[in-house]
């Protein structure tokens, strides 16, 4: 197991600022979700939830299945929220939807996130690049599978 956590060099982070993690029901986003719970609920920060499953899939199936698969994913991550609620009752938690990526979040909201909590295998992009260092959030990869 290991957490990575790149934090930019001496930025001002706006007042209210948000942990943000983006759910696509992969397994490694799973274990991002647990970890950006984690720290907003010890930096005492909202956590913003970027639902960026549909994209993913929507490209492979009939209208009749992708609508299928967006009610079942949006129930599993209302079930996960709702366990973290009742650990945390004072979290600010909201979801979010119409981003197909966190890098198409943080460009349309810059100073929205303190720290972006990403699953190890999220597929790094000039475009995530780009939007991090105009945002000048941290960065927490996490690799929550034990390896042989």
């Amino acid at each position: 197991m290991t957490d990575t956590l790149i934090a930019p060099a001496a930025t001002a982070t706006a007042t209210g600022a948000a942990v943000v993690v983006e759910a696509d029901g992969r397994t490694a986003s799973n274990d991002a979700l647990h970890t950006a719970i984690e720290e907003a609920v010890g930096r005492g920060a909202p956590l913003r939830v970027l639902t960026t499953w549909g994209p993913r899939h929507r490209e492979m199936y009939d209208a009749t299945a992708v609508a299928e698969r967006d009610r079942l994913s949006a129930a599993q991550l209302e079930r996960r929220l709702a366990r973290a609620l009742k650990r945390s009752p004072d979290l600010d938690v909201q979801s979010i939807d119409g981003y197909s990526s966190a890098a198409e979040y943080l460009t349309a909201h810059p100073e929205s996130a303190q720290l972006l909590v990403l699953g190890a295998d999220h597929p790094d992009s000039a475009a995530l690049q780009s939007a991090l260092a105009s945002s000048g959030c941290a960065v927490l990869t996490c690799d929550r599978r034990h390896r042989l």
